[in-house]
């Protein structure tokens, strides 16, 4: 194996990754990814020599475990991608100061615990790990500065996909982090555009199943007859008892019917997820 000392000594020595011939300790970033052979332990001691360090790249090693680096003083980025890690233990040694966390490609992170100290964390690359449900995405709804997040891969977005369909995953995680401006390499925007455009598809088809004489528009009866069924009612988000209260709000033109503009747009401001929808519970 390449002990870290010796993998700063490669770093310093190699004209490609430090063509300034600076120092480690005095290079902002540290170029000390695919070592060969592969850096299995992390030696705090020869880590916490680089003070200047703003960018830490360890990827594509044999690294299990993390290590205290309270002594790199200004890290802002740590990749750690293509690695052996389970677990994110450690990062409260620097989280006051950590802004992007690399982690793809660890097959035996299956838990995001560890990161919710990291309070300045504005981009997380995880994917192709092992998350498999969405109580670890919601670890993250504690950081206020997360803007991006990759968890494309993972065992929660591939179920997702297979048993519920595109979409309905990255409709849950932008539910639960409306900060977020990416997800999975595309722009929130872009994804809640993708998302009105099937949601509109799937509530035409419910409009259509609702209006059974075909006028075109909804009366009180039919959207009665309509919400004895359960699944109806699971689909817009309401209670049996609720409903001639749910149709005064859907006719906003007050004519005693609802017409398809009207339905879309009560439906559409109404999209949100439960815990128990969410995975949460």
């Amino acid at each position: 194996m390449t002990s870290c000392k010796q993998a700063i000594t490669n770093f310093e020595a190699n004209p490609k990754r430090n063509p300034d011939k600076l120092k480690a300790e005095d290079c902002v970033v540290v170029k000390l990814y695919f070592q060969c052979p592969p850096i299995t332990k992390l030696d705090g001691a020869a880590l916490n020599t680089l003070r200047a360090c703003e960018h830490l790249a360890l990827s594509t090693n044999s690294i299990d475990k993390l290590t205290n680096l309270a002594g790199m003083q200004n890290l802002k980025s740590l990749s750690l991608s293509r690695n052996l890690l389970k677990r994110l233990d450690y990062l409260d040694s620097i989280a006051d100061r950590l802004e992007q966390l690399w982690i793809s490609y660890n097959p035996g992170i299956n838990s995001f615990a560890g990161v919710e100290s990291c309070t300045k964390l504005r981009v997380l690359f995880a994917g192709n790990c092992n998350i498999s449900n969405m109580r670890e995405i919601s670890r993250l709804q504690v950081l206020p500065a997360l803007e991006e997040l990759v968890i494309h891969g993972n065992p929660l977005q591939v179920r997702s996909e297979k048993e519920e369909g595109p979409l309905v995953l990255q409709e849950k995680i932008l539910d639960m982090l409306p900060s977020l401006r990416r997800l999975d390499g595309i722009a929130a925007i872009q994804w809640r555009t993708k998302m009105a455009e099937g949601n509109e598809v799937e509530l035409k088809g419910l409009f259509d199943m609702m209006d059974t004489d075909g006028s075109g528009t909804l009366s009180l009866a039919e959207v009665r007859a309509a919400f004895e069924d359960a699944e109806i009612r699971k689909r817009c988000m309401i209670k049996a008892e609720t409903v001639d209260n749910v149709f005064s709000e859907m006719d906003a033109d007050r004519s005693t019917e609802v017409d398809w503009d009207e339905f879309k747009s009560w439906l559409s401001t109404r999209r949100k997820f439960t815990n128990e929808e969410l995975g949460v519970m």
